[in-house]
């Protein structure tokens, strides 16, 4: 085996090889915003940075197929097994040609000819010119081509993992050497091109039939000698079979493939399109490599990272209008503060908030508003009760999570990069000295390159979001939303640890006496808390039904211990353990020791980008999550209170996701339920047994409100069986007859599926549009996934953005009023504000009129609220 660090100067790729291999390793899902697809291209470019990157090869030409090169007519089932070249591929085979020729590359097709006949041509003139040479593919029968000077590469896995071969490697590997190559696939086939071969002659068989003999010929003339009488038979029987297998496994070497070695070695390749091709196709991973790599080598960016910026320091204190100068400010808040208005920059320490006055009424562009002027010693805290106001007009954190709402991550510094934009030097974590001068100035330089960087970016994304039609969405909803959650994160919730602290030593005791019990039911001790231990225990030594088997054995989840809780006492009891268990380590233990001592309260973040479908997030703590429907979590929002002297005021959407479904599928039966005020899951249980609605009992309502919901998900009768513990044919049947009782639903899913198929996005009714690329797979179940995310994404979406717009309404006519009243937490459909007692009742009625307000639906939006003293209490 060759040495995987030799060095080559020129490697030669099978471009249909690669690009097939690529495809079908990598999920066929993958694709950019606008829909297209990119799996076969990342592949592909990801095998050239590893080429570039671990190999540094002088040159590079891949080649490609255009023809058979006459072997369908020496043997007319040469891979006509083959299906056609998938949809999603030959959607991007023309990106596959782009992106080698972005990289610089060429690339070389003939006329009639298959990719590897150019190759072994081109190796072979490689060779006379003395060019030492590596063929990369991941078809076999290139072994042949192995020999002094030239060895091969092959994908072993995907195309992630390869292995190089010389002459001795090929042998190790098949018993015969690189010449061999032609007879033995000639004596063993090649199943995958539909090469005969002889039968009952596998791979050691042949090797070992031309170790003896020498050559495939030799074998054929010497039948006699052969052992085995039925090997002897399949010899003598198709001996033309295999000669003609050989000639279809040799590869043509003497193509004229119009290519100038010479000129290709002595050329550098011109990579001046590559970072705007790779960008294009959101090749973000392959690009960092690349440029980590290369270094000055890399592709040209834009801009110069704004090296050498030496910002003017200035000390602000007040309102100073002049101090900035005139027109739009990219700021940016890192270990100090620098404000650039064109390619003037002026800079200043911590803190930022003696500022507030000189940035207000002016328009802003930053990264992440409310990390850079949010806090309660940050611009919106001091602004909060001036005359002036915080006009941030672009955010380029949230212009990128419109831009690209599945992303991960949105990293100051990977977005200027696929902007094409430079960096420039890292700004350190935010905790950087400012005492010294020279420390300063370095600090501050650091910051105002981040300023500049901003107004830059921004530049980008603005046409951008002007094309997909999402400027709107963010200047309406987006930006108008940041200072709403900084206030609420600043505000917090007061939590009361005494009632808490009661409530955990009863939920304490209850699980250490459900242990017993279980342990008791089970004949011994065991960690209720492992899933193996709990598999054991049912499956094994209870012998109850099994489910589901994954990797470290059977399911013990919520599903299946719901399907099995009819066939022992002990499993609702583990159910329960682990409901108690779940409630008391991430809200009884832990949210004690997240009050803030300074003023008695929690104050979770929300997060504005964390969701592809708009809806926002908390963490620290997730106060999203905490139940409010089980009789255990109703008594921890009873520890969530008001201050002394204020009330609580919840408003809560009724069924805001149904109402938003019956809009936009224009569902008639839908819309007259909610219009005259019936309660809609018995009303659909009523019309989907064809029964009074005084009729419906609780089984059948449970189940028409499963699948009222569930239907925003793509629920299918296969889940509801699943859920409801019902038999398959039961579930398909409810499914069936909700469907064809709402008609205007089900065409709307259709629709839906059909657009998002072919746009390979949806959008919300305010415009956010979420990339569906699992509609465009090849695999049943992702596509599946694709229909039920694309409905979702949608219904989920719109109600989202509504909630949004509510807060913001609610926010500023709260202001406008003068109330001391503020929104204190949103979760989900609910807003929770904290208020005076005295403004409660006018409160609740000014919230709900502001969320009624937030969306013009048919049926119109509907809001119950309420007051109290605690959580638990308003609802």
């Amino acid at each position: 085996m060759a040495d995987e660090q030799d060095g080559a100067e020129l490697f030669l790729l099978d471009g249909n090889s690669l690009a097939y291999r690529a495809f079908f390793a990598l999920p066929d899902s993958m694709a950019t915003i606008d829909g297209r697809p990119t799996n076969a291209i990342f592949g592909l470019a990801s095998m050239l940075v590893k080429l570039i990157t671990e190999y540094e090869p002088r040159q590079i030409i891949v080649a490609w197929d255009a023809g058979m090169s006459g072997r369908e007519k020496v043997y007319p089932e040469y891979k006509a097994h083959r299906p056609p070249k998938p949809d999603l591929l030959r959607e991007q085979w023309p990106g596959l040609v782009g992106l080698v020729e972005a990289f610089g590359y060429t690339n070389v097709e003939v006329e009639g000819y298959e990719a590897d006949d150019v190759i072994a041509s081109l190796a072979a003139q490689a060779e006379d010119q003395g060019i030492e040479t590596v063929v990369v593919t991941g078809d076999r029968d290139a072994f042949q081509l192995v020999r002094e000077g030239v060895r091969v590469m092959t994908t072993t896995k995907g195309i992630s993992e390869t292995r190089m071969y010389d002459a001795e490697g090929v042998k190790e590997r098949y018993g015969v050497a690189p010449e061999q190559v032609p007879d033995l696939i000639g004596l063993r086939g090649d199943s995958s091109d539909n090469i005969p071969g002889v039968p009952g002659i596998g791979e050691k068989t042949a090797a070992a039939l031309l170790e003896q003999f020498g050559s495939l010929e030799a074998v054929l003339e010497s039948i006699d000698e052969v052992s085995g009488k039925k090997r002897k038979e399949n010899l003598e029987k198709h001996s033309d079979d295999a000669r003609v297998s050989r000639e279809l496994a040799t590869m043509v070497t003497d193509l004229d493939t119009g290519v100038d070695l010479v000129s290709e070695m002595e050329s550098e390749p011109e990579r001046s399109g590559l970072r705007e091709y790779m960008l294009d196709f959101e090749l973000r991973a392959a690009l960092e490599r690349l440029e980590k790599a290369l270094g000055e080598q890399a592709p040209a960016g834009g801009g110069d990272g704004g090296a050498g910026v030496e910002p003017e320091e200035v000390e602000i204190t007040g309102s100073d209008p002049t101090a900035l100068g005139n027109g739009e400010i990219a700021f940016a808040h890192h270990g100090g503060w620098a404000a650039a208005v064109g390619e003037r920059v002026v800079a200043g320490p911590d803190p930022v908030a003696p500022i507030a006055g000189t940035l207000a009424d002016r328009p802003i562009v930053v990264h992440d508003a409310k990390a850079s002027l949010g806090g309660r010693e940050g611009v919106f805290a001091a602004l909060e009760d001036s005359a002036g106001e915080l006009q941030v007009v672009h955010d380029t954190l949230l212009a990128a999570y419109l831009l690209q709402p599945n992303r991960r991550s949105y990293d100051f510094d990977e977005l200027l990069t696929e902007a094409g934009l430079e960096p420039g030097p890292a700004a350190g974590d935010g905790q950087m000295s400012l005492e010294t001068g020279e420390d300063r100035v370095q600090d501050l330089g650091d910051v105002a390159i981040r300023a500049l960087n901003t107004g830059r970016l921004a530049e980008t994304q603005r046409p951008r979001l002007e094309e997909l039609g999402l400027d709107r969405l963010l200047a309406e909803v987006e930006l108008p939303l940041v200072p709403v959650l900084d206030a609420m994160e600043r505000v917090g919730v007061r939590l009361d640890p005494d009632r808490l602290a009661g409530i955990g030593e009863g939920v304490g005791e209850e699980i250490d006496a459900t242990e017993a019990e279980i342990h008791r039911l089970a004949g011994r001790e065991f960690t209720v808390g492992s899933p193996q231990q709990v598999g054991q225990v049912l499956f094994e030594e209870l012998g109850l039904t099994k489910k589901r088997k994954g990797k470290t054995g059977y399911s013990t989840d919520a599903r299946v211990l719901a399907q099995i809780r009819e066939e022992h006492e002990i499993v609702p009891l583990i159910e329960r353990w682990r409901e108690l268990s779940k409630l008391k380590s991430t809200y009884l233990d832990a949210l004690p020791g997240m009050i803030d001592p300074a003023d008695g309260r929690i104050h979770t973040t929300f997060h504005q980008t964390a969701t592809a479908t708009g809806r926002l997030s908390s963490t620290n703590p997730n106060l999203q999550n905490i139940p409010v429907r089980s009789d255990l979590g109703r008594p921890i929002r009873g520890c969530f209170v008001a201050g002394e002297g204020n009330l609580l005021t919840s408003a809560d959407y009724s069924q805001v996701e149904l109402r938003v479904l019956a809009a936009v599928a224009d569902d008639g039966v839908l819309k007259g339920f909610f219009r005259a005020g019936q309660d809609v899951h018995t009303a659909t249980a009523a019309q989907v047994f064809d029964i009074e609605p005084e009729d419906v009992d609780t089984e059948q309502r449970s189940k028409a409100k499963m699948v009222n919901f569930g239907i925003i998900y793509g629920l299918t009768g296969f889940g509801l069986a699943d859920r409801l513990n019902i038999p398959r044919a039961e579930g398909d049947e409810f499914v069936s007859r909700y469907l064809e009782r709402f008609p205007a639903v089900r065409e709307f899913r259709e629709k839906v599926t059909e657009q998002a198929t072919a746009d390979g996005f949806v959008t919300t009714l305010l415009g956010r549009r979420r990339p569906i690329p699992e509609l465009r797979s090849d695999q049943p179940h992702t596509r599946q996934l694709g229909e039920r995310l694309a409905v979702n994404a949608i219904v989920q979406g719109t109600a989202a953005d509504i909630m949004k717009i509510a807060m913001i309404r609610c926010h500023r006519a709260l202001a406008d009023r003068d109330l001391q009243t503020k929104v204190i937490l949103q979760i989900h459909d609910e807003l929770l504000l904290e208020g005076p007692a005295d403004e409660a009742e006018g409160v609740r009625d000014l919230v709900v009129a502001e969320m009624i307000g937030a969306a013009e639906l048919d049926p119109p939006l509907e809001v119950e609220a309420g007051i109290g003293p605690d959580w638990l209490s308003v609802k």
